[in-house]
């Protein structure tokens, strides 16, 4: 019975939240920075159209909602890699594992990348002839927690930096998220709150974090997780405080839990749309190792990035 009340009263606090931020804070506040952690490092959820929240049933979790951790029961690991636009690259890469009786920690690392490009001034808008740099890094742990046998709750805290040339702005964020299992055919909720924080600065200029409340529900209309055959519909809600609110919209086709086929849309974004992808598991004795691979599709003016990764668990 307090099991009962203690996850009615979590749902009932998330739905408040929910309604709250979508009335008031999720209005357009202007540009934020960081903006590399917009990008999907996961090729399976960027093949699902990134509505991933409510999945989260692997490793990459810890990127879109640390409360899945606790769907892991090994020493999982994932190593992942985007060709983004105008020649930049994100790389990434996590390891996660139970902790505890009821608990799992994660370990993310994220690397952004462009290549070198000229400097400029007010004096020679031209090019002064020297080549700078650019980049991001984020580093986070994260800690989830079943709260009940069918609620979890996750806590991630990273650290960030950008850098051009020599110039760095640093910060921190924060997710907070949960994970909620019905029961009735893989039906599954989730909510989180990702890159909350104090402003960041650049040399004399403050900029906020890109911070989303996503709501995500996904379910399996044909079969089940581990079957012969399984297919997983997923619908998003991402509400943020730079850009209008996005809806992410994905399936994911199980067959012989071996070969995966991936499918996703999403709403009012100003370069993306659908999104393919596909996925192989190969399984050694009790070790799995993990393939996938997802593309996007972009506008005519961008190069459509391709993402792939390679993770296991042992």
């Amino acid at each position: 019975m307090k099991n009962k009340s203690y996850t009615k009263l979590i749902i009932f606090v998330l739905y408040v939240c929910t309604s709250l931020f979508a009335e008031n804070e999720f209005k357009r506040l202007g540009k934020s920075g960081f903006s590399f952690l917009k990008i999907s490092p996961s090729a399976r959820a960027a093949g699902m159209g990134d509505a991933f929240t409510a999945v989260a049933n692997d490793v990459t979790t810890i990127f879109f909602n640390p409360a899945g951790l606790t769907n892991i029961n090994n020493f999982d690991f994932s190593f992942n890699h985007t060709n983004w636009i105008v020649n930049s690259s994100l790389i990434s890469g996590v390891i996660g594992f139970p902790f505890g009786q009821r608990g799992a920690l994660g370990i993310s690392v994220i690397s952004f990348a462009t290549e070198e490009f000229e400097e400029t001034t007010i004096f020679e808008p031209e090019g002064t002839g020297r080549m700078i740099k650019a980049g991001d890094i984020a580093i986070a742990l994260a800690y989830a927690l079943k709260l009940t046998d069918r609620l979890s709750f996750g806590l991630k805290g990273q650290y960030l930096e950008e850098f051009i040339d020599d110039d760095k702005a640093k910060g921190f964020a924060f997710d907070f998220s949960t994970f909620y299992m019905s029961g009735f055919r893989d039906l599954t909720i989730a909510m989180v709150m990702k890159n909350f924080g104090p402003d960041a600065k650049f040399l004399t200029k403050k900029f906020k974090l890109p911070l989303y409340f996503n709501v995500n529900t996904a379910m399996s209309l044909l079969g089940k997780q581990g079957g012969p055959i399984q297919l997983l519909l997923s619908v998003e809600s991402a509400f943020a405080t730079d850009y209008r609110d996005r809806y992410h919209v994905g399936s994911e086709l199980w067959i012989a839990d071996m070969l995966a086929l991936r499918c996703g849309y999403k709403f009012f974004y100003d370069t993306e749309d659908w999104t393919i992808g596909a996925g192989l598991k190969l399984k050694i004795g009790a070790r799995r190792i993990l393939i996938d691979i997802a593309y996007s599709n972009f506008e005519e003016f961008f190069d459509p990035p391709l993402r792939i990764s390679i993770g296991g668990s042992f």
